[in-house]
């Protein structure tokens, strides 16, 4: 997981090549309504072959996104 507040592609593709990752999920935890101390969030999650923008929804439908994306990337 990766929160930032600014460049969040990026930074996001930066530290998945940098930690040699499978996968991140990366969250902006200044956008309004989502990350800390709300129950929504909306992600973006970025793998070999996976780029998906997830909108703002209930930290369950996130996880449920997240879940989707590790099982995509280990049917590779």
């Amino acid at each position: 997981f990766a929160a930032e507040t600014e460049s969040l592609r990026q930074n996001a593709a930066d530290k998945l090549r940098r930690k040699r990752l499978d996968l991140i999920v990366a969250n902006d935890v200044s956008a309004p309504g989502a990350g800390f101390e709300h129950d929504t969030n909306e992600v973006l999650i970025l793998g070999e072959g996976i780029e998906q923008n997830v909108s703002l929804a209930d930290k369950r439908a996130i996880a449920a996104a997240v879940l989707d994306a590790v099982v995509a990337l280990r049917a590779t």
